[in-house]
C-alpha cells in the first residue's frame, strides 16, 4: 500500500502548529510536491532553513507521520472507523479524541479511508 501524502492545505496547517519532523518531500512555493535532495536533507526543519528565503516551503508528511505527530506531540487522536448499518459497511469517518480532557468530535463521511484521516488531522489542527 502506497502512503498517501498530506495536501498543501494540511501542510500549512501543520507548520502553523510547528511541525517540524524530518520528511522525504516537500511543497515549494508555488505549491508542487518535490522530493528532498540529499545537500537540502542535511538542513530540512532546522530553524536556519525556516528563515530563509525560502521560507514558503512546507514540509509534506506522510498522513500516518502526522497523525503520529499529533497523538505524541499535540495529544490529539485521530481515529478512522467506518459506518456499519443493518450489516451494510458503509462510509469512513474520523474521531478526534483530546487525550488531556478526553473530548470527542467526528468528521463527516468520506469514501476512503485517507480522505477520513486527512479531513480528522485537518479539523484537529484547527481545533487547537
Amino acid at each position: 500500500m502506497e502512503m498517501k501524502t498530506a495536501s498543501i492545505e494540511t501542510a500549512r496547517l501543520l507548520r502553523k502548529h510547528r511541525f517540524n519532523e524530518p520528511t522525504t518531500s516537500y511543497y515549494d512555493a508555488d505549491g508542487i510536491l518535490r522530493t528532498v535532495t540529499q545537500e537540502e536533507a542535511a538542513c530540512w526543519n532546522s530553524p536556519t532553513y525556516d528563515k530563509s528565503v525560502r521560507h514558503k516551503v512546507y514540509a509534506a508528511p506522510t498522513l500516518a507521520l502526522a497523525q503520529q505527530w499529533l497523538r505524541e506531540k499535540k495529544r490529539y487522536d485521530v481515529l478512522v472507523d467506518r459506518d456499519y448499518l443493518f450489516g451494510k459497511v458503509g462510509k469512513y469517518f474520523a474521531k478526534i479524541i483530546r487525550l488531556k480532557d478526553g473530548a470527542i468530535s467526528e468528521t463527516a463521511h468520506c469514501r476512503s479511508y485517507e480522505k477520513a484521516l486527512e479531513y480528522g488531522i485537518k479539523k484537529a489542527l484547527r481545533t487547537m
